[in-house]
């Protein structure tokens, strides 16, 4: 067993990790949004008072992340093994016992990250190496005994006189959990779930290869029920410190977007504008997502036209939340229809926005933008209304509980979610219009979280 706090507390190379960790702090200041007055927001992003209500709610005793997104929400921490996409690099864990600390298995390798931390992680960490004997195990058949652990760590040779306060964390570090390692990530997870005191109970699980694993390493004194929802219905209200990261997740989006419709010109191919797009979100410290061009299909026709309207619906992360923003773009002077159009979804939106407070449904928001559209008479063609929750994934609200498929339920509204309305207007023949903002519910109503200046974008 590796507790993070037995490293970072009481010894004076503790204290020297913490103050390199301070100087990670400073250097990541702004990171995300250059020109940012908001520090570097190093606290856990997960809602727990959230996560308990809804535990209890379910009647569970804990839940288990292995989706790297999951992971991130309940530890913070993100394997650079993940990034790679190993299979099940971490496990994180976090139970209804409000006293239990949350969980986190990691690679002994990732062990320098976790020590010199830039950020707070999960308090209880048990790093995992490879197994020596597993031959053995296999030709036997019986996976119920945990494998002899290799030697994890750097293993580099050591020369104390020149280590830097971040080499002498991650040196006392792996004295300290040598012999102490887990095999592997399973078997990392199997010993959180004793320390924090649920090996037995009723536990969500995001994956079901969850289950499968502990029934097979002979854990079975818990049941597993599926956790996809669980963690949705646990995601849906965001945390302060979610919010904030939303925030710049929203704004550099947006930027990035604008700066990106600034370049488009004409011959431009879905290619360019997605290359521009790449490279607009990487100066603003952001990660590209997607980018619809025109229609899901990209544009009419294989290069850009003047005259030509198209939708722009940009997703990019800031912090793994996402940025969701949507714009019409037209190079030259836009015809008479296109504006009549833009005005509409102007008037859609602009009521649609005024009806977002809690207690509303999103099927009343649809409802809501589709009559004020329909009202106003401006234009004949079709304009889609669809709110969805973003956060960390484009769309990552709840659906319909007890269904082998995923469904979208027409959630109600409530303080702290995140969503936009899509009013994606698809013609074909027309061009494609679209209008999206990113927003915030509140107590009272609702707030942008970037600008929602302007509807149509003239190159």
């Amino acid at each position: 067993m590796f507790d993070r706090r037995d490293v970072l507390t009481g010894m004076a190379v503790g204290v020297a990790a913490l103050a390199a960790a301070g100087d990670g702090n400073q250097a990541h200041a702004n990171w995300g949004m250059p020109g940012s007055n908001q520090p570097f927001d190093r606290r856990m992003v997960v809602n727990k008072p959230r996560a308990y209500r809804i535990m209890e709610e379910e009647k569970l005793d804990g839940i288990i992340a292995l989706n790297p997104l999951n992971v991130f929400y309940l530890s913070n921490f993100v394997s650079y093994r993940a990034k790679m996409m190993t299979p099940n690099p971490t496990y994180a864990v976090m139970a209804r016992d409000q006293k239990r600390p949350i969980g986190l298995t990691v690679a002994s390798t990732d062990m320098a990250d976790i020590v010199n931390a830039v950020r707070d992680y999960a308090e209880l960490v048990i790093p995992y190496s490879s197994p020596v004997d597993w031959r053995e195990i296999a030709e036997r058949g019986d996976f119920t005994r945990e494998p002899q652990a290799a030697p994890g760590g750097a293993r580099l040779s050591s020369n104390e006189a020149t280590q830097t306060s971040r080499e002498k964390a991650q040196a006392q570090s792996e004295r300290a959990w040598q012999g102490k390692m887990a095999p592997t990530p399973e078997w990392g997870l199997v010993r959180l779930l004793k320390e924090m005191g649920l090996s037995k109970g009723r536990i969500a699980v995001d994956d079901w290869r969850v289950a499968m694993t502990l029934q097979a390493l002979g854990f079975t004194g818990v049941t597993c029920v599926d956790g996809d929802n669980t963690f949705r219905r646990i995601r849906i209200i965001k945390s302060d410190v979610e919010i904030g990261w939303l925030r710049l997740a929203a704004q550099a989006n947006q930027e990035a977007a604008m700066a990106t419709m600034k370049q488009i010109q004409r011959g431009a191919t879905n290619a360019d504008i997605e290359r521009i797009f790449m490279i607009e979100t990487a100066k603003r410290g952001a990660l590209f997502d997607t980018l619809q061009v025109g229609n899901t299909g990209g544009l009419p026709e294989p290069e850009l036209k003047t005259g030509q309207s198209v939708m722009l619906d940009c997703t990019s992360c800031v912090n793994y939340y996402h940025g969701d923003f949507g714009r019409t773009f037209v190079l030259g002077e836009p015809s008479a229809e296109l504006k009549k159009r833009a005005a509409m979804m102007k008037v859609g939106w602009d009521a649609a926005f005024a009806a977002l407070k809690p207690g509303v449904k999103f099927s009343q928001i649809s409802a809501v933008g589709r009559e004020a559209m329909k009202k106003s008479g401006l234009s004949e063609l079709t304009v889609g209304v669809g709110p969805h929750s973003v956060g960390l994934q484009h769309t990552d609200h709840p659906f319909v509980p007890g269904l082998p498929y995923a469904v979208a339920d027409d959630l109600t509204l409530e303080e702290n979610m995140t969503l936009t309305i899509d009013f994606p207007s698809l013609s074909m023949g027309y061009g494609n219009a679209h209008l999206e903002d990113l927003v915030r519910i509140t107590k009272t109503g609702a707030e942008p979280l970037a600008n929602m200046d302007g509807v149509l974008v003239v190159g």
